[in-house]
């Protein structure tokens, strides 16, 4: 028993001393759904605070058509939401597309990397204020909650 007692001491010790196990980043995770007039949006928005500051914002913006003429729709919101939303992978800023045919659901998935990240690529998608940006991680869930998301940290 002592023995263990002594492994479990060196091991805390251990992760202490090089910084295991504790970290200066959390993520704070936040949803909102809205479905109106035959089409449901879904947004997922995960920020991760490193040492109290947003350094990577990642935004899943899912649209789905539901109403009785999505299939008429389809290709039409496709050929709109495909002008509007170029694939790109690069300045640390990430844009995929994903698009459900059976489903006619169109995701879209951007992810930015603020350490990355030049003022002119996050201006392209009406980011740039988060450079230099010193909101609080509670501050941010109590906007975005105003703003009907629900939030929680991980």
């Amino acid at each position: 028993m002592k023995k263990l007692s002594m492994l479990c001491l060196g091991l805390v010790s251990i992760m202490l001393v090089t910084g295991c196990g504790s970290s200066n980043s959390k993520t704070l995770v936040c949803k909102n759904t809205q479905k109106q007039d035959g089409v449901d949006i879904g947004t997922t928005v995960s920020m991760t605070f490193k040492n109290e500051k947003i350094n990577r914002v990642k935004m899943d913006v899912s649209t789905r058509l539901t109403g009785d003429d999505a299939k008429d729709l389809w290709s039409t919101f496709v050929e709109a939401m495909d002008g509007q939303n170029e694939e790109v992978d690069k300045d640390g800023v990430s844009m995929k597309v994903s698009k459900d045919d059976k489903k006619y659901e169109y995701t879209v998935t951007l992810d930015v990397n603020l350490d990355k990240a030049d003022k002119d690529a996050l201006a392209t998608y009406g980011l740039d204020e988060l450079i230099g940006d010193d909101s609080k991680l509670e501050d941010v869930k109590k906007e975005a909650e105003k703003d009907d998301f629900t939030c929680e940290v991980k």
